[in-house]
């Protein structure tokens, strides 16, 4: 999951500082917000997304890969050897193509 309010609202031409007076936040909390090291809930999420104009679902992307899935993968291909380092490499390299063809 990654939130993707700083994205929408860099695209709408807002700052941190004109987006934080919209929905009463302190810039710090709206920039906590933005790098995912604040929950947001689901009340300011609704609020955010109405001063954005746009939808609620539109600042999360589930789709994304969550943070501590990928640091689990890090962790664990640092723990493999050189040769299984390479074999991992090579594999993700053959499923990076396969989902390409099926864009």
């Amino acid at each position: 999951m990654e939130i993707r309010i700083k994205e929408i609202r860099q695209a709408k031409g807002l700052t941190q500082d004109e987006l934080s007076v919209k929905v009463d936040l302190s810039r710090s909390y709206l920039a906590q917000l933005e790098k995912g090291t604040r929950q947001l809930t689901t009340k300011k999420q609704a609020i955010i997304a109405a001063a954005l104009d746009v939808e609620p679902t539109e600042l999360v992307d589930f789709s994304a890969p969550d943070k501590d899935d990928e640091a689990l993968l890090l962790e664990a291909f640092r723990a493999l050897s050189p040769e299984q380092r390479k074999a991992w490499l090579e594999w993700a390299n053959v499923a990076k193509g396969s989902a390409l063809d099926k864009e």
